[in-house]
């Protein structure tokens, strides 16, 4: 889990004079220069030991929890620094099973180049500072302060535990792969500080989700639907609403009028003639309820701001959000009549249901970051998978909790929280099915965020719907890839 530093930085603290205990090292170059060049404060402690062999400094215990160690691990993909309290044993098991991989303690011949500025042994828990790929145990996230060697045998670094955490921006966080170590010395090591997070019922290492929703509470307020977008709503709840209703309201914005006018130019409709207007849009090529909803997903994602480019940017997010919505529509063309779901619902849902993507890169970039760079690092690794080992809580979830606080249809808000769970069967459960479909189809060439291209029979089953049928709607989408991509870059115009 992942914390902002304040954007106000205290001035650094002066170093003390430094001290050596065995052999006189001063503090490693590396981690002067770049705790230097991060404009974070700190101070290089001198240390010593109590009466029970305590580390004091300054004549006050440092608590043993607090203070970092670092392992230097390998396996075929190359070398990691794995960081955690002193007063924990790592568990290779637990780590490698988070991370997927088969990693070993490295030999000290691999890294001892890189560290030739420190005394043997004295490892600073700094891994970007010399290159290293970082994971950080959970339990040293929960400190005011984290202490870590700093290359000399007679001194230790302190900081504030949030900027320990900026310290490792591009770590890999939401792990717990340590345990307390047993023995008659662990209760001198932990007396008087805090205990490590537990790592759940099942021991896995996640975290709890508990922790993001505090997080998410302690936010005053999500952020509000765009004004726009409610009256879109409002005026879709009206029964004797029409296309001229709706053509004058999404005309008060010329952004979104120019993008529904392009939208309608596209060679995926085919239209033969010219569309000058909105009204134009509405009659002659997109409908009223596909106007209507496409205003409303493009008018609902206004307020966030994310990165254009990446797994999760804003490019990917629409050319998905674009090729669901237009297979959604599809598929219900070929759904017996009995069992369809509303096509211009099918299209919302396609459009909105990766919401909470735009929630957590709004409210948490960095968070957003790390998953992004997760996912770019490791694309085989299913989304929900990689969510929860270093999130605890899925895009789903904070789409829930955004359509939740904007009032949206029921069906938006089930879709949003439903749509990888195969055995849901509750209300609106059509739409969930057409997600689930339209997913695996997608994935089977590489567009979007669903965990297998193999097709859920029991979704097919419930909408009557054939795997014939099925590729059938798949391969007519595909067919207008070009038109596609080119209504999907309008989008993030």
């Amino acid at each position: 889990m992942l914390w902002r530093a304040d954007a106000a930085r205290q001035t650094r603290i002066t170093r003390p004079q430094e001290i050596a205990v065995g052999k006189n090292m001063s503090t490693s170059i590396t981690v002067r220069r770049f705790l230097d060049t991060q404009d974070i404060p700190y101070s290089v402690t001198r240390i010593s030991r109590g009466a029970e062999g305590k580390l004091l400094s300054e004549g006050q215990e440092i608590p043993s929890a607090s203070i970092a160690k670092a392992v230097i691990l390998k396996d075929i993909r190359g070398m990691l620094m794995a960081v955690f309290p002193i007063t924990h044993r790592l568990s290779m098991n637990t780590l490698n099973r988070q991370l997927h991989r088969r990693l070993e303690p490295a030999d000290t011949a691999d890294y001892h180049g890189v560290f030739a500025d420190c005394a043997p042994g004295l490892l600073p828990a700094l891994g970007e500072a010399y290159g290293f790929e970082t994971i950080i145990d959970d339990s040293l996230l929960d400190q005011n302060h984290v202490y870590l060697a700093s290359g000399n045998a007679g001194e230790l670094i302190r900081l504030s535990g949030a900027d320990f955490q900026l310290l490792h921006s591009n770590a890999w966080y939401g792990n717990t792969f340590s345990n307390i170590s047993e023995g008659p010395m662990q209760e001198k090591a932990t007396r008087g500080t805090p205990p490590a997070p537990a790592a759940g019922p099942n021991d896995s290492g996640i975290i709890p989700v508990a922790d993001m929703r505090r997080r998410i509470e302690r936010i005053n307020e999500l952020p509000a639907m765009p004004s726009l977008a409610q009256k879109i709503i409002q005026l879709n709840a009206n029964p004797y609403a029409h296309a001229e209703d709706l053509a004058k309201l999404v005309e008060r914005d010329p952004s979104l009028s120019a993008q529904i006018v392009r939208y309608a130019q596209s060679p995926f409709y085919g239209y033969p003639g010219k569309i000058a207007s909105v009204r134009q849009a509405i009659s002659r090529v997109l409908g009223y309820d596909m106007v209507m909803n496409m205003a409303l997903g493009i008018a609902a994602a206004r307020p966030f701001k994310l990165p254009v480019d990446g797994p999760l940017g804003l490019s990917e997010f629409w050319r998905y959000a674009t090729y669901s919505a237009t297979l959604m529509q599809s598929l219900c063309k070929v759904i017996p009549r009995e069992k369809r779901p509303r096509p211009g619902t099918a299209y919302l849902t396609g459009l909105l249901h990766n919401f909470g993507f735009l929630l957590l890169g709004h409210l948490f970039p960095k968070e957003f970051n790390v998953l992004s760079k997760a996912l770019r690092k490791e694309p085989e690794i299913p989304v929900v998978e990689q969510e929860q080992r270093l999130l605890g809580v899925s895009h789903m979830e904070m789409g829930g909790w955004l359509m939740e606080a904007w009032n949206m249809p029921e069906e938006i808000l089930v879709t949003q929280r439903e749509h990888h769970n195969t055995a849901y069967d509750g209300p609106h459960a059509g739409y969930v099915h057409l997600l689930l479909i339209s997913g695996a189809l997608l994935k089977s060439h590489e567009i979007g965020e669903a965990s297998s291209s193999e097709l859920p029979e029991r979704s097919l089953l419930a909408l009557g719907l054939s795997e014939e049928d099925a590729i059938g709607a798949l391969e007519n989408t595909i067919e207008n890839r070009e038109s596609l991509d080119i209504m999907a870059r309008q989008l993030v115009a």
